[in-house]
Protein backbone atom coordinates (compact mmCIF):
# COMPACT_ATOMS: atom_id res chain seq x y z
CA UNK A 1 0.00 0.00 0.00
CA UNK A 2 0.97 3.64 -0.97
CA UNK A 3 1.53 5.26 2.27
CA UNK A 4 -0.13 8.53 2.35
CA UNK A 5 1.91 11.74 4.14
CA UNK A 6 -0.61 13.68 6.28
CA UNK A 7 0.13 17.24 5.61
CA UNK A 8 0.12 20.02 8.56
CA UNK A 9 -2.40 22.67 7.82
CA UNK A 10 -0.54 25.68 6.65
CA UNK A 11 0.42 28.23 9.21
CA UNK A 12 0.28 25.62 12.06
CA UNK A 13 4.07 25.67 12.43
CA UNK A 14 4.16 29.04 12.66
CA UNK A 15 1.72 29.04 15.40
CA UNK A 16 4.29 26.30 17.33
CA UNK A 17 6.76 28.85 17.00
CA UNK A 18 4.94 31.40 18.35
CA UNK A 19 3.65 29.64 21.53
CA UNK A 20 7.49 28.16 22.20
CA UNK A 21 8.56 32.00 21.88
CA UNK A 22 5.84 32.42 24.45
CA UNK A 23 6.91 29.40 26.51
CA UNK A 24 10.36 30.37 26.64
CA UNK A 25 9.77 33.99 27.06
CA UNK A 26 7.86 32.83 30.23
CA UNK A 27 10.29 30.35 31.45
CA UNK A 28 12.29 33.67 31.70
CA UNK A 29 9.48 35.54 33.39
CA UNK A 30 9.82 32.71 35.99
CA UNK A 31 13.37 32.77 37.09
CA UNK A 32 13.64 35.89 36.67
CA UNK A 33 10.79 36.76 39.37
CA UNK A 34 12.43 33.79 41.37
CA UNK A 35 15.90 35.64 41.44
CA UNK A 36 13.83 38.32 43.13
CA UNK A 37 11.63 36.83 45.57
CA UNK A 38 14.47 34.65 46.77
CA UNK A 39 16.13 37.83 49.30
CA UNK A 40 12.15 37.57 50.29
CA UNK A 41 11.79 34.23 51.25
CA UNK A 42 15.30 34.22 53.11
CA UNK A 43 14.76 37.23 54.75
CA UNK A 44 13.74 35.62 57.50
CA UNK A 45 17.05 34.25 58.68
CA UNK A 46 18.92 37.25 60.48
CA UNK A 47 21.95 36.76 62.40
CA UNK A 48 21.96 35.88 66.18
CA UNK A 49 24.60 36.19 69.27
CA UNK A 50 26.09 32.69 68.84
CA UNK A 51 26.20 32.65 65.23
CA UNK A 52 29.27 32.79 62.93
CA UNK A 53 29.22 35.10 60.20
CA UNK A 54 31.03 35.27 57.07
CA UNK A 55 31.30 38.83 55.88
CA UNK A 56 33.25 40.97 53.73
CA UNK A 57 34.31 44.49 54.22
CA UNK A 58 36.02 47.58 53.93
CA UNK A 59 37.87 49.72 56.44
CA UNK A 60 37.58 53.24 55.86
CA UNK A 61 39.84 56.05 57.57
CA UNK A 62 38.20 58.86 59.81
CA UNK A 63 38.20 61.19 56.13
CA UNK A 64 36.32 58.28 55.17
CA UNK A 65 39.04 57.23 52.74
CA UNK A 66 39.41 53.14 52.04
CA UNK A 67 42.01 51.74 53.37
CA UNK A 68 41.49 47.90 53.35
CA UNK A 69 38.83 46.27 51.77
CA UNK A 70 37.75 42.81 50.03
CA UNK A 71 36.44 44.12 47.61
CA UNK A 72 37.89 43.87 43.95
CA UNK A 73 36.37 46.24 41.94
CA UNK A 74 36.77 49.31 44.59
CA UNK A 75 40.64 48.13 45.14
CA UNK A 76 40.99 47.96 41.01
CA UNK A 77 38.98 51.72 40.78
CA UNK A 78 41.16 53.22 44.16
CA UNK A 79 44.35 51.33 42.05
CA UNK A 80 43.55 53.02 38.95
CA UNK A 81 43.27 56.51 40.84
CA UNK A 82 46.81 55.99 42.24
CA UNK A 83 45.55 55.68 45.62
CA UNK A 84 47.46 53.20 47.91
CA UNK A 85 44.29 50.45 49.47
CA UNK A 86 45.47 47.02 50.44
CA UNK A 87 43.13 44.03 49.32
CA UNK A 88 42.49 40.76 51.89
CA UNK A 89 40.48 38.11 52.55
CA UNK A 90 36.59 38.14 54.32
CA UNK A 91 36.48 36.85 57.67
CA UNK A 92 34.66 34.26 59.93
CA UNK A 93 34.00 35.61 63.06
CA UNK A 94 31.05 35.20 65.63
CA UNK A 95 28.06 37.11 65.94
CA UNK A 96 27.71 39.28 69.28
CA UNK A 97 31.08 38.57 70.75
CA UNK A 98 33.49 40.72 72.38
CA UNK A 99 36.93 40.37 73.05
CA UNK A 100 39.85 42.42 74.86
CA UNK A 101 40.23 45.99 73.55
CA UNK A 102 44.06 45.06 73.08
CA UNK A 103 43.56 42.22 71.03
CA UNK A 104 44.60 42.40 67.76
CA UNK A 105 43.21 40.32 64.80
CA UNK A 106 46.16 40.03 61.55
CA UNK A 107 44.36 40.42 58.75
CA UNK A 108 46.38 38.58 55.36
CA UNK A 109 47.18 40.85 52.93
CA UNK A 110 46.26 39.52 49.13
CA UNK A 111 47.92 42.51 46.99
CA UNK A 112 50.25 44.11 46.61
CA UNK A 113 52.46 41.12 46.65
CA UNK A 114 54.76 40.79 49.54
CA UNK A 115 53.29 43.37 52.22
CA UNK A 116 52.99 42.60 55.34
CA UNK A 117 49.91 41.67 57.35
CA UNK A 118 47.33 44.42 58.86
CA UNK A 119 45.65 44.44 62.18
CA UNK A 120 42.56 45.21 63.17
CA UNK A 121 42.38 46.06 67.17
CA UNK A 122 39.60 44.61 70.20
CA UNK A 123 37.53 48.00 70.06
CA UNK A 124 36.79 47.32 65.96
CA UNK A 125 36.51 43.57 65.97
CA UNK A 126 34.00 44.25 68.39
CA UNK A 127 32.08 46.63 67.34
CA UNK A 128 31.98 44.96 63.56
CA UNK A 129 31.08 41.47 65.74
CA UNK A 130 28.21 43.60 67.36
CA UNK A 131 26.80 45.01 64.56
CA UNK A 132 26.26 42.15 62.98
CA UNK A 133 24.00 40.88 65.19
CA UNK A 134 20.00 40.81 63.18
CA UNK A 135 21.74 41.41 59.76
CA UNK A 136 20.53 39.05 56.89
CA UNK A 137 22.89 37.11 54.36
CA UNK A 138 23.47 39.61 51.20
CA UNK A 139 22.88 42.54 53.37
CA UNK A 140 25.55 45.78 53.56
CA UNK A 141 25.69 47.66 57.14
CA UNK A 142 27.84 50.93 57.69
CA UNK A 143 29.35 50.21 61.08
CA UNK A 144 31.31 52.91 63.00
CA UNK A 145 33.93 52.57 65.17
CA UNK A 146 33.98 54.44 68.99
CA UNK A 147 37.47 54.27 71.02
CA UNK A 148 35.59 55.15 74.20
CA UNK A 149 38.94 57.56 76.04
CA UNK A 150 41.57 55.48 74.11
CA UNK A 151 42.67 58.55 71.59
CA UNK A 152 44.90 55.97 69.62
CA UNK A 153 47.55 58.77 69.57
CA UNK A 154 51.08 57.98 69.63
CA UNK A 155 53.61 60.14 70.40
CA UNK A 156 56.68 60.14 69.71
CA UNK A 157 60.63 61.62 70.11
CA UNK A 158 62.46 62.37 66.82
CA UNK A 159 64.78 59.41 68.03
CA UNK A 160 62.12 56.71 68.56
CA UNK A 161 60.14 57.93 65.03
CA UNK A 162 63.58 57.31 63.24
CA UNK A 163 64.07 54.06 65.33
CA UNK A 164 60.75 51.95 63.81
CA UNK A 165 62.24 53.49 59.92
CA UNK A 166 59.61 56.79 59.97
CA UNK A 167 62.22 59.90 59.00
CA UNK A 168 61.43 62.35 61.47
CA UNK A 169 63.07 65.08 59.22
CA UNK A 170 60.95 64.27 56.57
CA UNK A 171 57.46 63.49 57.40
CA UNK A 172 55.10 66.20 57.71
CA UNK A 173 51.26 67.33 58.98
CA UNK A 174 48.81 65.24 57.29
CA UNK A 175 51.42 62.23 56.21
CA UNK A 176 50.05 59.10 55.88
CA UNK A 177 52.23 55.82 57.62
CA UNK A 178 52.57 52.39 58.73
CA UNK A 179 52.81 51.44 62.65
CA UNK A 180 53.63 48.12 63.21
CA UNK A 181 51.00 46.30 66.12
CA UNK A 182 51.51 43.50 68.30
CA UNK A 183 48.85 42.23 70.77
CA UNK A 184 48.70 45.44 72.75
CA UNK A 185 47.38 48.57 70.94
CA UNK A 186 50.57 50.27 72.50
CA UNK A 187 53.38 50.65 69.60
CA UNK A 188 56.48 48.95 69.53
CA UNK A 189 59.70 50.89 69.50
CA UNK A 190 63.21 49.38 67.61
CA UNK A 191 63.42 46.20 68.70
CA UNK A 192 61.45 46.25 72.28
CA UNK A 193 59.62 43.00 71.31
CA UNK A 194 60.24 39.78 69.18
CA UNK A 195 56.42 39.44 67.86
CA UNK A 196 56.22 40.33 63.84
CA UNK A 197 54.08 42.84 64.24
CA UNK A 198 50.43 43.58 62.26
CA UNK A 199 50.58 46.83 59.87
CA UNK A 200 48.26 49.64 61.26
CA UNK A 201 48.03 53.00 58.89
CA UNK A 202 47.95 56.51 61.15
CA UNK A 203 47.92 60.40 60.11
CA UNK A 204 50.70 62.35 61.20
CA UNK A 205 48.53 64.56 63.29
CA UNK A 206 50.85 67.39 65.19
CA UNK A 207 54.90 67.90 65.01
CA UNK A 208 57.38 70.03 66.46
CA UNK A 209 61.03 70.06 66.13
CA UNK A 210 61.43 66.83 68.39
CA UNK A 211 58.14 65.11 68.41
CA UNK A 212 55.66 63.51 66.47
CA UNK A 213 52.00 62.90 66.99
CA UNK A 214 50.31 59.93 65.04
CA UNK A 215 46.82 59.41 65.16
CA UNK A 216 45.97 55.90 64.13
CA UNK A 217 41.96 55.68 64.60
CA UNK A 218 39.54 54.27 61.70
CA UNK A 219 36.05 55.93 60.99
CA UNK A 220 34.47 53.11 59.79
CA UNK A 221 33.63 48.92 58.30
CA UNK A 222 31.58 48.51 55.12
CA UNK A 223 30.20 44.97 56.04
CA UNK A 224 28.46 42.76 53.92
CA UNK A 225 27.00 39.80 55.12
CA UNK A 226 27.93 37.00 53.23
CA UNK A 227 26.36 33.81 55.41
CA UNK A 228 25.67 32.72 58.53
CA UNK A 229 26.33 29.62 60.19
CA UNK A 230 25.62 27.95 63.54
Amino acid sequence: MKQTQQKTPKGDDKAWLKWAYVGVALLVAVAMVGTYLAPIFGSSQKAKVGNTAAIGYTIRGEDGRPIITTDQNLFSSEYQKGNLVLLTRGLTMPVGARVSGENVAVLPVEYPPDFADVGLLGFETNAISEGLVGMRPGETKVIGFSYGENNLEANLSREDADGIGLNFTERKVGDVVALGLTKSPDLPMGNDTSEAPALRFGKVTEKTDDSLVITYRYGSAEVTLNSITG
